[in-house]
């Protein structure tokens, strides 16, 4: 469940993490945290990522003409 929670679903499968009996208050706030973390990150470098390459769009029609 967890590969599902981090790599699949993110921050969806947070109800499902809530609602599930084989993980403690403690680490339900941990796996919380490392998904709200992971998701900022991958916004982040998804945002870095739209940028550049807009950035090398904008290049390359210049030279284009």
């Amino acid at each position: 469940m967890l590969v599902l929670l981090f790599v699949v679903l993110g921050p969806l499968a947070l109800p499902l993490l809530y609602k599930s009996p084989k993980f403690n208050k403690t680490l339900k706030i941990i796996l919380t945290i490392a998904v709200i973390i992971y998701t900022s990150y991958l916004i982040f470098v998804s945002v870095e990522l739209g940028l550049e390459v807009y950035r090398r769009i904008e290049e390359l029609q210049t030279i284009i003409g």
